[in-house]
């Protein structure tokens, strides 16, 4: 009886947990989706300020590289451009991922800061949607074959010990 507990406590634990992804992964995209916003912003300026100088923009940022006081910010804006880029692709990717696939696709474009960011602001919510409870199946199913084998580990060691 003890057992049919214990499995059940882990599968609920697993299903709770999982089904949290799919909300999770929304606030993720949102806010990923908030940073190509400011990260475009950044990129329209410089060019707007290479326009007005009459100047390429590759030249534009070169000349900043170039100049000791400002080749920090010259190295700034040429990082913004490629931060960009990836953030784009990441985002496109991300959107693209079918149900399943979104986990392994979260993990190719994991991006650290972004996900301690989008956790400080996350609220666990009930999944109501198929997808929450594709998840919340996955998770229940995974909390079981963690209890099975962490039961196995622990038997396993006791029938060492009792043979010691």
């Amino acid at each position: 009886m003890f057992a049919r507990l214990f499995y059940s406590l882990f599968a609920a634990a697993g299903g709770a947990g999982f089904s949290q992804f799919p909300e999770y992964f929304a606030h993720y995209l949102q806010r990923l989706g908030g940073r190509i916003d400011q990260a475009r912003v950044r990129v329209e300026e410089i060019k707007e300020d290479a326009a007005a100088k009459s100047m390429s923009v590759p030249d534009y940022i070169e000349s900043f590289i170039a100049s000791d006081p400002h080749s920090l910010e010259g190295a700034r804006m040429r990082e913004s451009f490629f931060e960009l880029a990836d953030m784009e692709a990441a985002y496109q990717a991300l959107s693209a991922a079918g149900t399943l696939q979104r986990p392994f696709t979260f993990i190719e474009h994991f991006d650290g800061g972004l996900v301690s960011a989008t956790l400080g602001d996350f609220a666990p919510a009930m999944p109501l949607s198929v997808e929450g409870l594709i998840y919340a199946g996955v998770g229940a199913i995974a909390g079981l074959f963690l209890c099975s084998g962490s039961r196995r580990v622990l038997r396993r060691k006791r029938t060492r010990k009792a043979e010691a």
